[in-house]
């Protein structure tokens, strides 16, 4: 998997996330708290600034964080085929730094960020977390189900389930937490379905069907 900087892309992060607000995330403010100086006037030329003085920081967090990966490639594949059967396409995802406390990811275009003053463990929770959400949508996908808000909310409590599980947990060193505040009555719902122990099918099934 390609770790490297963009960018182009942390701008174009700043512009769709900049004054948003999803799941009881202010994204805005996260990146205020961290970029006082930035606005939608001046975030181009900040941003090109930024990485020029900060490019050795930059370039060390990148080596490190591509230990990350191959710290925990192994485990989590292990456990991702495991559950949801032969993987495909592992190899075409990229993952990009990012200036900001964002993390989003690109479905479509089948990449993700990470934000570069992460801890070495919470960079290792955010590659896995983003990993198991690509497979998690392509298997949703197979099934024929549609990339909505139910979907989206079920892929990030399931996040909270399955990269608990104690070979992952051991492997990466940074629990997985509920990121969405809003969504922490729908986590306990799914859970008693997730503790019965069902394929990834009929869990996720299920677990629309309990979301609806």
């Amino acid at each position: 998997m390609r770790i490297e900087l963009n960018k182009d892309l942390d701008k174009d992060v700043y512009l769709n996330f900049y004054n948003v607000v999803v799941g009881g995330v202010n994204f805005g403010e996260k990146i205020t708290n961290d970029h006082p100086e930035i606005n939608p006037e001046n975030y181009n030329k900040y941003i090109e600034d930024f990485y020029i003085k900060h490019k050795p920081e930059l370039l060390t967090v990148l080596a490190d964080t591509q230990l990350c990966f191959m710290e925990i490639k192994d485990v989590l594949l292990t456990e991702l085929e495991n559950y949801f059967g032969k993987l495909e396409g592992i190899s075409k995802y990229s993952c990009f730094l990012l200036i900001f406390d964002c993390n989003p990811r690109y479905l479509e275009e089948g990449y993700f960020q990470v934000y570069y003053k992460r801890s070495y463990a919470m960079r290792k929770e955010v590659i896995a977390h983003e990993l198991t959400h690509f497979v998690f949508y392509n298997f949703c996908h197979k099934l024929g189900l549609e990339n909505d808000q139910k979907l989206w909310e079920l892929s990030e409590i399931f996040n909270v389930l399955f990269l608990n599980i104690e070979s992952i947990q051991k492997n990466i060193g940074a629990e997985e937490l509920l990121f969405y505040p809003d969504l922490q009555d729908k986590l306990l719902l799914i859970k008693k379905i997730w503790q019965k122990g069902l394929p990834a099918k009929d869990f996720i099934l299920k677990s629309l069907a309990r979301l609806g």
